[in-house]
């Protein structure tokens, strides 16, 4: 956010905020048997677990989260979260709490999913006509060589993403070993060539990246 805001996962919308929003999705789905929270430095952990007590006395949820701090990159913090959870867990969904409209449902239904499929994914299919520019370090500026892309193969990836949780180590691991840099699971579980079922929502998921995002999401909230 360029230091718009403080921490837009805490940042107002409407009585609530981002994190809170996506904390009551998934205790209110009933399906979560453990909740692992990721946190950036000990000032945002007190924040993230004064929010959580909101939440558990909203719902009523009896669920105490696991408090575990993030590392410098995504995969680096998810990795942290995965090593966490206790073995009795099986599968994980992994969400990007800059997505708070996600709904209590689709945590169901992606429980159900995953357990049946191995991996599943919230997503939606590209609507825009994709070029990729073919050379690199060129100002787009200039007159640019391109291809098209197919466009009924893409996919706009979202969260959550669903997995195995042995699955998912094994792909982070692999990542590590690799020296690459990956920005989703789905990404990881690509290197151990494992598949995935996408899972079209049907309702919007927009993820907070600039202010304008936060009046997007206010407006259909509203709505």
């Amino acid at each position: 956010m360029k230091g718009d805001v403080k921490d837009k996962l805490l940042h107002p919308i409407m009585g609530s905020n981002a994190f809170r929003m996506c904390c009551e999705a998934f205790v209110k789905s009933k399906a979560i048997a453990f909740l692992t929270i990721v946190y950036r430095d000990e000032d945002q952990k007190k924040a993230l677990n004064d929010e959580y007590e909101i939440v558990r006395k909203k719902t009523d949820c009896s669920l105490s989260p696991i408090m575990t701090k993030g590392g410098e990159e995504r995969k680096d913090s998810v990795l942290h979260g995965l090593q966490a959870l206790p073995d009795a867990c099986k599968f994980v969904q992994v969400h990007d709490c800059a997505r708070p409209m996600i709904r209590p449902s689709t945590v169901s239904m992606i429980t159900r999913e995953v357990e049946a499929k191995g991996a599943v994914v919230a997503c939606r299919p590209a609507q825009d006509t994709v070029r990729q520019i073919e050379a690199t370090e060129t100002d787009p500026n200039n007159p640019q060589s391109t291809k098209t892309l197919e466009r009924h193969k893409l996919w706009l990836m979202e969260t959550p993403q669903a997995a195995r949780k042995d699955w998912l180590m094994q792909g982070f691991h692999e990542a590590a070993k690799q020296k690459i840099s990956i920005t989703d699971e789905i990404a990881a579980l690509e290197l151990i060539s494992k598949k995935t079922a996408f899972l079209e929502l049907g309702y919007p998921n927009p993820k907070i990246t600039k202010m304008d995002d936060l009046d997007f999401i206010q407006y259909l909230l509203q709505k």
